[in-house]
C-alpha cells in the first residue's frame, strides 16, 4: 500500500490544475468564502442507516462464485472491505425460480415441504460480506416465488419466508430487514400476519420494510410512491408492524439525483425513509447520479438509507441490464474484472460515515449553483465527516469550481482534516478516490475549492484507503466446456434464466450428479410475461463461440416434458423467453423441433418431426450442431433433422426444459471460437 499512497499523493496537482498545494487552494477559497458551512456537533439530525447494494432482481451476481480464488477474494474486498465500497447493507433476493430482470435465482423450496438450505449462491455471498464487515446488515426481499405458494400475499408465503429465515440462520446469518414483494404495492393484512409470525418464531428483531414500491410510470408522483405512509398513518396496527418505509428511485427514474421527493406524511411517521432500491445507473457514468442522490436524498426528502441496484454485473453477456453495478465480473474463466467508478462514488460516503452516526442538522444543503454537501457526526459528538459534490443541479449545466468555508464547532474535533476526492466525470481510474493533502483548520475554520465534476470528502477520522489489486487479463472462454458442479450446487458458469438447474443425484443407473430442472410448475412471476409462457433455460459461454456441438444425456421422469439444447444465444429481449439463437426441443412423446428464436417475438420452426416416445426413466443422448449456416440435431446418435440458416453466426450455448422435472448429464460443448469476436 505504501507505493499506492505515494502515487496518489503525487497526483494532487493533476486533480487541481488551478492550485498546486493545499495552501494555495485555501488561499484562493479564502478570497471568496463561497458557501459557508457550519458543522455544529450539538445540532443532531436523523440517524444515518447506511448505504448498500442489491444482489438479486435477477442473477446479476451468478458468476462471482465461479471466479478463481485470488480474483474472487479481490472482488469481495472491493465490495465489502474497508478499502473499497465498504458496503453497509446487503439486500438479497429470496429466490423464486423465475426471471426477475437478468435471470432467475433458485428457490429454497421448489416443491412444498422439500426445503434445501444449500440452494443457490446468495448464502455464500452473504457469508463473504459478513466475514469482511461484521457490522453489515442483511435484508431479504421476494421478487418471485415457486408456484406452489399460490399467489402473492398468500398465507402460505409467510411460511415460505419463515423457512428462508431458518435457512439463513443455518448459515450463521442474521437477517436484520425483510421486505414484502418487490414493486407489488403492499397488503396490510399480510404485513400484520408476518409480524405476528416473526415474533412467534423467534424473529422479533427482524424489521419489516414497506413497501419496496416503484414510482408510477411517467413523471414521478410522490403521493403514489409513498402511499404506504398514508396507510400506516391511518392504521396503528400496520404502523406498529413496520419499521422502515422503503421506496424505489425517489430521485427520479432513471435516477439522476437532481430532485428527490418524499411526502409530509412519510417524513412525519416516525420511521426511517429509505431508497430501498436506487437503480438503472450505468456503473461508470452513473457515479455522479449516485453521489447526488445520497446527498440530495437526505437534503430534499429525508432519506437515510440507500441500496444501489445491482451489486454487480457478474452474469453472461446479452442480458438486458449489463454494465450496471460496482464491479463488472463476467469472465470467471480468465479471472478478468473491472472495478467501476460507482464503487468509489459510494466510498466517498461509506469510508467516512458509519451507520449509527447522525446527520448534522443545518449542515446539509446546496453548494453554490451546482453542488451539495452533507455533514455527519459520530455518536460521541467528536468525529465528523463532510461529503461534498459539485456535479451540477440539472442536466447539461455548465459547472465551475465552488468555494466552501467550513466552521467546526459544538465540540467537534478541529485538528487535522483528511481529504479524499473522486473525479465523477473521468474514465481514468487514477482520478478515483485519491488522497489529497491534509488540511489544518485555524480556530476551527478551513476553506476549500471543490472542482467541477468532483466528489470531495473531509473527515476527522482515519483509516480510509484505496484498495488496489491487479486483475488478470481478459480472454475469450475456450472450448471444450464440460459441466461440473460448483459451490452453489449449479453447473460452473451456467446461469439460469428461468427455472432452476441444480445438481441432484442422477436417476436410473447414472453415476454421480446430474443437472436437474427442479421447478415443477410455473412460478409466481415478478412481472407477468405478456408474450407467452416462458420456459426454463440456462446459458453458458462466450460470444466468440461459432461452430460447435452441444450434447447431453437427458432423462424424463414422466411421460411428459421437454428437454432443449440452445446454440448461438446472442441477446435477450424484454422478456426472458425472447432471445436470439437456435434451439433443439425434444419432447417426451417423441416429437422434436429445431427453431430460430428471436428477441422480439415468436420463434420460427426450421425443422420438425418425431421419433418413438421416450420411456420414462431412461437415458437418451441429444445433440445440436452448428457449422456455418447448417443447424443439425441428433437423438441417440441418429440424425433427427437439419436446416440451413445464416441468421446467427456466434453466441453462447445452453439447456432448457418445460415446467417439469428433467435431468441432464454430461453436458458438453465442443468446437471452435471466432478469433475476431471479443468476449
Amino acid at each position: 500500500m505504501r507505493a499506492v499512497i505515494l502515487t496518489t499523493l503525487c497526483a494532487v496537482t493533476l486533480l487541481w490544475p488551478q492550485a498546486a498545494t493545499a495552501t494555495a487552494i485555501a488561499a484562493e477559497a479564502a478570497a471568496d468564502p463561497g458557501t459557508v458551512i457550519t458543522i455544529d456537533g450539538q445540532h443532531l439530525g436523523s440517524v444515518f442507516d447506511g448505504i448498500g447494494a442489491i444482489s438479486g432482481g435477477g442473477g446479476n451476481s451468478r458468476l462471482l462464485i465461479d471466479y478463481p480464488a485470488a480474483q474472487r477474494n479481490e472482488i469481495l474486498n472491493y465490495l465489502f472491505g474497508r478499502g473499497g465500497a465498504a458496503l453497509q447493507l446487503l439486500k438479497l433476493e429470496i429466490g423464486g425460480d423465475a426471471d426477475s430482470s437478468d435471470g432467475a435465482e433458485p428457490s429454497i423450496e421448489h416443491s412444498r415441504g422439500q426445503i434445501d438450505c444449500k440452494s443457490g449462491y446468495e448464502w455464500w455471498l452473504a457469508e463473504q460480506a459478513v466475514a469482511r464487515n461484521r457490522s453489515i446488515k442483511l435484508y431479504g426481499l421476494q421478487w418471485a416465488a415457486p408456484g406452489w405458494i399460490g399467489s402473492i400475499w398468500d398465507r402460505a408465503d409467510i411460511s415460505y419466508v419463515i423457512a428462508w429465515l431458518n435457512c439463513a440462520k443455518s448459515h450463521g446469518l442474521t437477517i436484520s430487514y425483510l421486505g414484502g414483494w418487490n414493486e407489488h404495492g403492499y397488503n396490510i393484512g399480510w404485513y400484520e400476519k408476518l409480524r405476528t409470525a416473526l415474533n412467534a418464531k423467534g424473529y422479533r428483531s427482524v424489521q419489516l420494510v414497506a413497501a419496496d414500491a416503484h414510482p408510477t410510470e411517467g413523471p414521478y408522483d410522490p403521493a403514489s410512491a409513498w402511499a404506504v405512509a398514508n396507510a400506516a398513518a391511518a392504521d396503528p396496527t400496520f404502523k406498529a408492524a413496520i419499521s422502515v418505509l422503503g421506496v424505489h428511485d425517489t430521485c427520479d427514474w432513471p435516477t439522476d439525483g437532481y430532485q428527490c421527493e418524499s411526502t409530509r406524511t412519510a417524513r412525519g411517521l416516525g420511521r426511517p425513509l429509505w431508497e430501498s432500491e436506487i437503480g438503472d445507473m450505468d456503473g461508470n457514468t452513473g457515479a455522479a447520479d449516485m453521489v447526488r442522490s445520497i446527498n440530495n436524498g437526505y437534503i430534499q426528502a429525508g432519506i437515510t438509507g440507500y441500496l444501489e441496484w445491482p451489486l454487480m454485473d457478474s452474469m453472461p453477456p446479452g442480458l438486458p441490464y449489463e454494465n450496471r453495478g460496482l464491479v463488472t465480473a463476467d469472465q470467471p474463466w480468465s479471472g478478468y474484472y473491472t472495478v467501476n467508478r460507482m464503487t468509489w462514488a459510494i466510498a466517498q460516503t461509506t469510508q467516512f460515515v458509519k451507520p449509527g452516526w447522525r446527520h448534522v442538522a443545518g449542515a446539509n444543503s446546496a453548494i453554490g449553483d451546482s453542488g451539495s454537501y452533507n455533514s455527519y457526526e459520530s455518536p460521541d459528538k467528536r468525529d465528523w465527516s463532510l461529503v461534498t459534490e459539485n456535479s451540477s443541479h440539472f442536466f447539461g449545466q455548465q459547472v465551475s469550481a465552488q468555494n466552501i468555508t467550513v466552521h467546526l464547532t459544538g465540540g467537534l474535533a478541529a485538528g487535522v482534516v483528511r481529504v479524499w476526492a473522486t473525479n465523477l466525470w473521468s474514465a481514468d481510474p487514477a482520478t478515483w478516490f485519491v488522497r489529497q493533502p491534509n488540511i489544518y483548520p485555524r480556530a476551527g475554520v478551513f476553506s476549500y475549492s471543490v472542482p467541477a465534476g468532483y466528489a470531495v470528502s473531509f473527515t476527522s477520522t482515519t483509516g480510509q484507503f484505496h484498495y488496489g489489486a491487479t486483475t488478470a487479463p481478459a480472454a475469450p472462454m475456450e472450448l471444450p466446456y464440460l459441466a461440473t458442479r460448483d459451490a452453489s450446487n449449479e453447473a460452473w458458469g451456467l446461469a439460469s434464466q428461468e427455472g432452476a438447474f441444480i445438481y441432484r443425484p442422477c436417476l436410473r443407473g447414472a453415476a454421480a450428479q446430474c443437472i436437474e430442472q427442479l421447478a415443477p410448475a410455473p412460478p409466481i412471476w415478478w412481472e407477468l410475461p405478456a408474450l407467452g409462457l416462458p420456459t426454463p433455460y440456462a446459458i453458458v459461454g462466450d460470444p466468440s463461440w461459432t461452430d460447435y456441438t452441444v450434447s447431453a444425456g437427458v432423462l424424463f421422469p414422466a411421460a411428459t416434458g421437454t428437454a432443449s439444447l440452445i446454440g448461438r444465444f446472442g441477446s435477450q429481449g424484454g422478456e426472458a423467453n425472447l432471445f436470439t439463437g437456435y434451439e433443439f426441443d425434444v419432447r417426451a412423446n417423441g416429437s422434436w423441433e429445431i427453431t430460430r428464436n428471436s428477441d422480439a417475438g415468436a420463434a420460427d420452426i426450421l425443422a420438425s418431426g418425431s421419433v418413438a416416445a421416450f420411456k420414462p426413466d431412461t437415458w437418451h443422448t441429444i445433440t445440436l450442431s452448428l457449422n456455418g449456416s447448417q443447424v443439425s440435431a441428433t437423438i441417440d446418435g441418429k440424425s433427427a433433422g437439419s436446416a440451413i440458416d445464416a441468421t446467427y453466426q456466434t453466441g453462447l450455448a445452453g439447456i432448457g426444459s418445460s415446467w417439469s422435472l428433467v435431468q441432464f448429464r454430461g453436458l458438453t460443448i465442443s468446437g471452435e471460437m471466432r478469433d475476431n469476436v471479443g468476449s
